[in-house]
């Protein structure tokens, strides 16, 4: 049995689905707790977990083989539920069941929530980026105009970026080369922390996939207008398979164990001296746009990454 955590309107998981032969069934937090119910014992007379879905269909959590955790909605307190402090004591209570429930489950997870949460946190990744002995831009997280002053000073004006943690719906913010006129908005770095980076001249952007082992590797060739950041490029740039040095491979796998990832988007830029340098890992990062123009069949190795282990739990129980 495999569990899918994520939700039923995302393509990327009904990529994956086409290709799965066993049992499988999609959990969406957002159900929880208003249209799903969890049922969780523990005693000496009953014990096992159990979700019962909106469709009607009960899971039972003990006979999962597999999880494949990836970008979770919200939880959603139930409207009748209005006064405020009320609510927050059902998102509480709901949240400490849901995370109980995930710590027990002793199976396969394609990330463990836990793994996912550090994996997020981009001055972590760079640490064990270099501990791993990847190359890494030169960093700097500050809310301190005057650090942050001297960082750019040291650099260069036009040759240091500036971007966000998370891009966050309602407050978006790209990527971008920080320029004279953004000096004269550097005291409001006191009111939020920035992360700034020396710039990294591009041959070409990388996305390397990582499954539990696996390495898919795709070279992004984008136009000048593009350098900074190439997600806005995509349509005009060329993307092919490539093949990651055997050095950087190994490193790079030796941060995705450290890390407990079994899933990894991975953004790297090749200089044109041929370095290669680790910008970041997201833990549920996109990838069709890479299998879809590539070939690489990502959705098939996730597929049978997750019944691998689901049927190798199932022959240990």
């Amino acid at each position: 049995m495999i569990l899918i955590v994520s939700f039923l309107d995302n393509q990327h998981v009904h990529k994956v689905i086409e290709h799965l032969t066993v049992d499988h069934a999609v959990v969406d937090v957002s159900w929880f707790p208003e249209r799903m119910r969890l049922n969780a014992y523990a005693g000496a007379v009953e014990n096992g977990h159990f979700f019962d879905l909106p469709d009607g269909r009960r899971v039972a959590l003990d006979k999962v083989g597999a999880v494949w955790y990836r970008r979770i909605r919200n939880m959603t307190v139930a409207p009748e539920v209005t006064e405020g402090t009320a609510r927050l004591f059902a998102w509480s209570e709901s949240n400490e069941a849901l995370l109980g429930v995930w710590y027990a489950m002793r199976c396969f997870w394609m990330n463990p929530p836990t793994a996912d949460e550090m994996a997020l946190r981009k001055v972590h990744q760079l640490r064990v980026a270099r501990r791993h002995g990847l190359a890494i831009p030169e960093t700097l997280v500050s809310n301190s105009p005057q650090e942050a002053l001297a960082f750019i000073e040291r650099h260069g004006v036009g040759k240091v970026i500036r971007k966000a943690f998370r891009n966050i719906q309602e407050a978006p913010r790209e990527t971008a080369i920080v320029t004279r006129d953004d000096l004269a908005l550097i005291e409001s770095v006191r009111f939020a922390p920035v992360i700034f980076q020396s710039f990294v001249p591009a041959r070409l952007d990388l996305r390397v996939t990582v499954i539990d082992g696996d390495i898919f590797a795709a070279s992004i060739a984008s136009d000048a207008d593009h350098q900074v950041d190439y997600r806005k490029g995509l349509g005009t740039a060329a993307v092919r398979p490539y093949t990651l040095p055997d050095d950087v491979a190994k490193k790079l796998l030796g941060l995705m164990d450290e890390m407990n990832l079994k899933f990894g988007a991975v953004d790297f830029r090749v200089t044109p001296s041929g370095e290669h340098v680790f910008l970041e890992v997201n833990p549920a990062g996109e990838y069709l746009f890479i299998s879809e123009r590539t070939g690489q069949p990502i959705p098939q190795a996730i597929a049978a990454t997750l019944e691998r282990h689901a049927r190798q739990h199932r022959a240990e129980i």
